[in-house]
């Protein structure tokens, strides 16, 4: 019976540290993954600030929908990424995203016509909950590019983010809880140390 105590003891000691490991690896992962968002997050509001456009990366941009005009295909608060394009690749169906001079906000609409005129391409576009076309063509100038994919929700959470209360949930707060955290595993860490040296000052020399 004994034995069989031992057994089962050293099995569950064996078990500890890998358990430990695991959530040790998946810990790190999530604080690597917190760490990019946050630098993400302060880059894409940062930015944002000083331009009218959002920040451009590997040929993308990221904007938030602002209006049901789309809807059903994607709604108000959606994050929309938009992959810079060729115009001449624009094709009938495609959701383009443009910024006629003057308007202060981009649009985003399904193409429904492409004209040519004089070698150069306008596009009839049409939101998907209107009835009717928008009223004037873009010209191939103002398109900025195309809907590469779309995130429902995603967009009120970026616009809360850059706001003072967003910046403060969203970033400053989980900072400090990744220092404090690192800061908890750090004195851990240094205690152990100190401990072990003190067992190997203590052993009796042979």
């Amino acid at each position: 019976m004994k034995e069989t105590e031992m057994y089962v003891m050293t099995q569950e000691k064996k078990k500890k540290p890998v358990i430990k490991t695991i959530f040790n690896i998946f810990s790190n992962i999530l604080l690597v993954f917190l760490g990019l968002l946050i630098i993400y997050m302060l880059y894409f509001m940062f930015t944002g600030m000083k331009s009218d456009e959002p920040p451009m990366i590997f040929n993308h941009r990221l904007y938030i929908v602002q209006s049901d005009s789309m809807s059903p295909t994607f709604r108000r608060g959606s994050l929309l990424i938009i992959k810079q394009i060729d115009t001449d690749s624009i094709k009938v169906g495609d959701i383009i995203t443009y910024r006629k001079a003057g308007d202060s906000l981009a649009t985003t609409h399904r193409v429904t016509e492409i004209i040519e005129e004089d070698g150069a391409k306008k596009f009839v576009t049409k939101g998907d909950a209107n009835n009717i076309n928008d009223p004037v063509p873009v010209d191939q100038e103002y398109v900025i590019g195309k809907v590469a994919f779309f995130i429902p929700y995603i967009g009120f959470v970026m616009a809360f983010v850059r706001t003072k209360q967003g910046t403060l949930l969203v970033i400053v707060i989980p900072a400090l809880i990744l220092m404090i955290t690192q800061i908890i595993e750090l004195t851990k860490y240094r205690k152990k140390y100190r401990s072990e040296v003190q067992e190997e000052n203590i052993k009796p020399e042979s």
